[in-house]
């Protein structure tokens, strides 16, 4: 294999590095900065709301990839070109052929296979090599970001077990603050020297922590800190503060998130000195304590804390606190959680659509239209086994292919996809002459799990398929996925007693229903992709228990799962 190949799954991430780390989360970024500046007259909580609705939609994008397919894909990058591969010993011939009326369709398919690949050709796709440096580079600093993140968490421990608690006149004034605020309770109140300006934080037990000569500080100055720490508990910014410092650290590669953070921190602690300004300080006088605490925060803190003054965030705070014409409002959780919906809204078509992704290789796709109808079943099957939504419109169009198994094997893919698209030619397909497909179609109506196929199912008579099968799918539906097996019986094997392919391939041909199954079991355990070509025969034994544990083996055998080319 050459260097610039590269095995599906690792394609696969490189693909969705691009996606969402720098495609997407470019857009979650400027779709919220597009927002606060239509915003910008409102105040500072408002903004906030939208950053901290962003930033949950940054930490969401790749759980969203992995649990919805994206509906469509804008800029594709070839997928796997996945082949057949020639069996060794194979007489060629199907095994299953004069079985009864289900495997008519199996003698009438020529039985030539088409030839093995080599490995460099299996299974792999092609990634423009600066992507890779990308990822690697990505890699290490995301390594690097996550243990700072771990220390910091650490600093901030030890923190927390070598301060000492405040003394009762200054826990009675931070009391007496928290009362003003109305807060239900009193947070804890600890001093350490490590703290050169008031921070808080803390999920669970919220805690304010205070410089030693804290105490000693003009009343008007220690109440100015103390009510901006006390109006990030209120606020409950401290669990924003974690998420966003850990989507940093995933996103560290693209500057526009980096961006996105120093806004969100910008705009959290002018929401917060918003929030004292309403209270009782004057902004000016505010703004003073503000720069003269500020001076002290030039010694080393300890990260991982919410503090008064952030040198950083120093300027803006200011410009904001003298203009006279800013707008202040503290709002309720509930406003913040509709701002938070609106963006969230905003945000849906980028976090529905891949912007970038792999699509079908064009080997894939040449192949549905192949003259061979072996070629064109086995690209309907290695489409199905990519799960990729854009391979759904070629499937469809196979559901009316002249040959019964190319029917019956793309209305088995379109159930591993699971696209609620196809419900609708599935059910045109549940008219097809050939039992088989039918009996596909029922399946895979249930795989997709979508209740538009309910009242298809119901509306399926006893001749479309077997009730057994019907009921299956209508449980699948009903269960979300958790419907009980389709066959008789569990699988009987942990692990198949030898690695002999081509001898459970022969077995498939076996008179015995069991052994037919036991084969087909023993192939799927072993992901033996060599053996898929007659697997697909085996579709039309006449034995419906046999049929669904091959149904289950062609699922087990999936070359996306495969670290290394097939061989």
């Amino acid at each position: 294999m050459t260097p610039d190949m590269l095995g599906l799954p690792l394609a696969e991430f490189y693909a969705g590095f691009i996606d969402i780390v720098l495609v997407k989360g470019t857009a979650v970024v400027l779709a919220a900065l597009a927002t606060v500046i239509m915003l910008r007259r409102s105040s500072a909580s408002m903004r906030h709301a939208v950053w901290a609705a962003a930033f949950v939609a940054l930490l969401a994008l790749p759980v969203l990839r992995s649990v919805a397919p994206p509906e469509m894909t804008l800029v594709g990058v070839r997928g796997p070109s996945i082949e057949a591969t020639a069996i060794e010993g194979s007489s060629g011939h199907s095994f299953v052929s004069g079985l009864g009326s289900l495997s008519a369709m199996a003698a009438s398919v020529p039985v030539a296979r088409p030839s093995s690949p080599t490995p460099e050709t299996a299974a792999t796709v092609s990634i423009p090599r600066p992507y890779r440096w990308i990822v690697g580079v990505w890699l290490l600093g995301l390594a690097v970001h996550l243990a700072r993140f771990g220390a910091h968490l650490l600093a901030l421990r030890r923190l927390k077990l070598g301060a000492q608690r405040s003394s009762p006149a200054v826990h009675r004034r931070v009391g007496a603050l928290a009362a003003e605020l109305g807060l239900r309770r009193v947070p804890a109140t600890i001093v350490s020297p490590d703290m050169p300006v008031p921070g808080t934080f803390g999920l669970l037990r919220p805690t304010v922590v205070l410089p030693t000569d804290a105490a000693g500080w003009p009343s008007d100055q220690f109440d100015a800190a103390v009510l901006h720490e006390l109006a990030h508990l209120r606020r409950g910014d401290y669990a924003m503060h974690l998420v966003a410092a850990f989507v940093r650290a995933v996103y560290w590669v693209n500057p526009m998130v980096l961006y996105a953070g120093l806004r969100l921190e910008l705009e959290r602690e002018r929401a917060c000195d918003d929030g004292v300004v309403l209270d009782r300080i004057d902004p000016i006088r505010y703004a003073e304590h503000l720069m003269r605490l500020a001076w002290r925060g030039r010694e080393a803190g300890v990260p991982m804390t919410l503090s008064f003054a952030n040198r950083s965030s120093l300027p803006g705070r200011v410009r904001s606190l003298l203009d006279r014409t800013q707008t202040r409002v503290r709002i309720r959780g509930r406003t913040s959680l509709a701002i938070a919906a609106i963006t969230a809204l905003a945000l849906v078509p980028i976090l529905t659509i891949e912007i970038f992704g792999l699509v079908p290789s064009s080997s894939q796709a040449a192949g549905l239209s192949d003259p061979d109808p072996i070629t064109r079943r086995h690209a309907a099957w290695a489409l199905g086994e990519s799960e990729r939504a854009a391979g759904v419109e070629s499937l469809l169009e196979r559901l009316t292919d002249p040959e019964p198994s190319v029917r019956a094997v793309a209305a088995w893919a379109l159930g591993e996809i699971k696209d609620a698209r196809a419900v609708e030619s599935l059910r045109l397909a549940l008219t097809d002459d050939d039992a088989v497909v039918r009996e596909m179609a029922v399946l895979a109506i249930g795989e997709i799990a979508d209740p538009s196929g309910l009242p298809v199912l119901r509306e399926a008579g006893g001749s479309v398929v077997s009730d057994e099968v019907r009921s299956w799918a209508i449980d699948e539906i009903l269960t979300g996925g958790n419907a009980r097996p389709v066959f008789a019986g569990q699988l009987s094997l942990l692990s198949p007693p030898t690695t002999d392919v081509p001898g459970f391939v022969r077995q498939l041909g076996d008179p015995d229903p069991r052994l037919r199954a036991q084969a087909a079991e023993s192939l799927g355990l072993l992901g033996a992709s060599e053996a898929v070509d007659d697997l697909l025969d085996a579709l039309t034994d006449r034995d419906p228990a046999v049929r669904a544990v091959v149904v289950w083996a062609l699922d087990e055998i999936n070359p996306s799962e495969t670290k290394q080319p097939l061989r």
